[in-house]
């Protein structure tokens, strides 16, 4: 998976609180045994894994402001231009933000211990982000809706489920924004217009998407692996098919931002996401691992054997506000 080059993308987070708002304390008030994370991790998994976190490190408490990655991207500009940015680490699933951040020169750079025990083209050789978590956009379908064997096996038969078929919305989510980014990349705009006239649905994001498939309100959705494996276990009569051009796979990282007050406890955080009990505590959430020496998730392949497609993920950030703004002409007017 090329990431040291093309990818280094991002790594999802978590932490305590159900919810923080940062504006009610500021990364300079903050004692130095607190660290404020940004993250699109759904919440409840953030949730358990500061937990987790905290666990074996009571000593350091971790806040949490949680949004889709779109959303955090903007808060991120926002306070910029009003003083700098109150987040210690920053944990996504859109590259664009980190590519940005990196050439601003806003992010601190920090190599864990634990990332040697990362694939290399999983990581920033210089330590700007490092993949903490692997998610994967498949195809995902209700077996009581659709016959597993009537259910479109490629990412090109998707847009022909038409109003059966569901999409999270890139201008929310950072996954769906890196999938769209590929497919035009490849393609050309051709599969959007084609689902837009046969009336593929844009959901939110890719939790909201997963829900509705479960309660049978769609046929098949594109959402991400773990979210329908946890659907699955929890008994929804779902089925994730692996597309047959490939996942669009994401290496969720994590990173530090430059200004923290709080940079032992914010490495702290980092070494934990690596290490292979916090790697381990996201597989029982169904998560595919980003080391090698951390089994995946029963009933599902390891990193090294997902077949996926390329991400361009420097164009795509180079392109960002063009790509959206012409997704949503086509799927959203």
């Amino acid at each position: 998976m090329k990431l040291s080059k093309v990818l280094f993308s991002f790594l999802a987070v978590i932490a305590f609180f159900p919810f923080f708002n940062p504006g009610l304390v500021s990364a300079q008030a903050r004692p130095a045994n607190r660290v404020l994370l940004y993250t699109s991790v759904p919440q409840q998994l953030a949730t358990a894994f500061g937990n987790a976190f905290m666990k074996r490190r009571p000593d350091i408490r971790v806040e949490i402001y949680r949004a889709g990655s779109t959303e955090v991207g903007a808060k991120l500009a926002a306070e910029r231009e009003v003083g700098g940015i109150r987040a210690d680490l920053l944990w996504l699933a859109d590259a664009p933000i980190y590519y940005d951040l990196r050439a601003k020169g806003e992010l601190m750079a920090y190599i864990s211990p634990e990332a040697k025990h990362i694939p290399a083209d999983l990581r920033d050789p210089d330590g700007y982000f490092t993949a903490g978590r692997l998610i994967n956009m498949i195809i995902a379908v209700n077996k009581e809706v659709v016959p597993l064997k009537d259910a479109p096996k490629s990412w090109k038969d998707f847009p022909d489920f038409g109003k059966k078929a569901a999409m999270g919305n890139p201008l929310y989510s950072g996954s769906n924004f890196v999938t769209v980014a590929t497919f035009v990349k490849k393609d050309g705009w051709g599969w959007f217009e084609r689902a837009r006239a046969k009336g593929v649905a844009v959901v939110r994001g890719n939790s909201e998407a997963a829900d509705a498939l479960a309660g049978k309100e769609f046929a098949i959705a594109m959402t991400l692996d773990y979210i329908i494996a946890g659907l699955i276990k929890k008994g929804a009569p779902l089925a994730i098919i692996w597309p047959a051009e490939g996942a669009i796979s994401v290496p969720s990282p994590i990173a530090i931002i430059k200004g923290t007050k709080n940079p032992d406890a914010s490495k702290a955080f980092v070494d934990y996401v690596l290490s292979k009990e916090g790697q381990e505590f996201l597989v029982k959430q169904e998560v595919i691992p980003v080391r090698g020496d951390v089994n995946p998730p029963k009933g599902q392949p390891s990193a090294s054997q997902i077949k996926f497609l390329p991400i361009p993920y420097e164009w795509a950030a180079e392109n960002a506000a063009v790509i959206r703004e012409r997704f949503e002409k086509i799927m959203l007017h």
